[in-house]
């Protein structure tokens, strides 16, 4: 993946030479030194500053020498931060407002995920079983002209069951986003049909958090994938419940930090 942009928490003893740590902390993740599981990135460098996708400064700390500013281009050129913006420093000294928003709006995600579930299990001994998509889609298929594709959408999608739940409010999780479940009513149907906790996990893998590295070697990629940097694979880790919780919640992770723990943003390629 190119692009990647990942918050580094290092302890403060770090600071004395930031490159070193860093280089360090990333290394059990360069992508042809380690096995696949681990290989996320081939460069790296400090940014985020210059290009506002860093952290913001809290009031009266703007021109603190302890902030963090982007390392300079590949030919030397330098970037200065924007006004107020820097690419990290002491996590006392940053704005972690947002972090606090992500937690917040997780934590609710999490509490409501189940709901829908609940809802279509409440609903459907109300109303005829469902008729899969398959039955509709055979139909369609012996006959496409007498049958075509938009009188096939409509019956499945008409049925009293179906209906009933996008009507309820409970179907929905307005904190996802835009996110109308009639857009995605075959694969819905077939998950609502199955377990809860598979449902719930579909759910919250929803939910968009950003690359976490850990203070004790967890990479967690694209905000859902947990990574530790001693072992050879997920199937094989036996520290993942340890992933799993540092994945539940990043920006809850972030605040809960030390005020004197570094917090760096850097570029990546992978």
């Amino acid at each position: 993946m190119a692009g990647i942009r990942v918050v580094a928490c290092l302890p403060a003893a770090a600071r004395d030479d930031l490159v070193t740590a860093l280089g360090q902390a990333l290394a059990p993740f360069e992508m042809y030194a380690n096995p696949q599981w681990r290989s996320i990135w081939d460069w790296w460098a400090i940014r985020g500053g210059s290009d506002g996708s860093g952290f913001s400064a809290r009031p009266g700390f703007h021109d603190s020498t302890e902030l963090i500013h982007d390392d300079p281009r590949h030919d030397g050129t330098s970037l200065p931060s924007l006004p107020g913006m820097c690419a990290g420093g002491p996590r006392g000294l940053l704005d972690l407002s947002d972090f606090r928003a992500l937690s917040k709006r997780v934590t609710t995600i999490r509490a409501r995920a189940g709901d829908p579930w609940d809802l279509w299990h409440r609903l459907a001994p109300e109303h005829p079983p469902m008729l899969p998509w398959s039955t509709f889609r055979a139909r369609h298929l012996e006959d496409p002209r007498g049958y075509p594709t938009e009188r096939m959408w409509a019956d499945y999608t008409t049925q009293p069951l179906l209906q009933a739940f996008v009507a309820d409010p409970f179907s929905q999780i307005p904190e996802l986003g835009d996110i109308s479940w009639l857009n995605h009513q075959i694969g819905l149907v077939a998950a609502l049909d199955g377990d809860r906790t598979d449902f719930v996990r579909r759910v919250t893998a929803r939910i968009r958090q950003p690359d976490l590295l850990t203070l004790d070697g967890w990479w967690i990629e694209d905000g859902v994938s947990p990574v530790h940097a001693l072992c050879e694979d997920g199937e094989t880790c036996p520290h993942m419940d340890d992933g799993w919780h540092y994945q539940d919640d990043i920006g809850g992770y972030l605040d809960a930090l030390a005020d004197d723990v570094l917090l760096i943003k850097l570029k990546c390629h992978g």
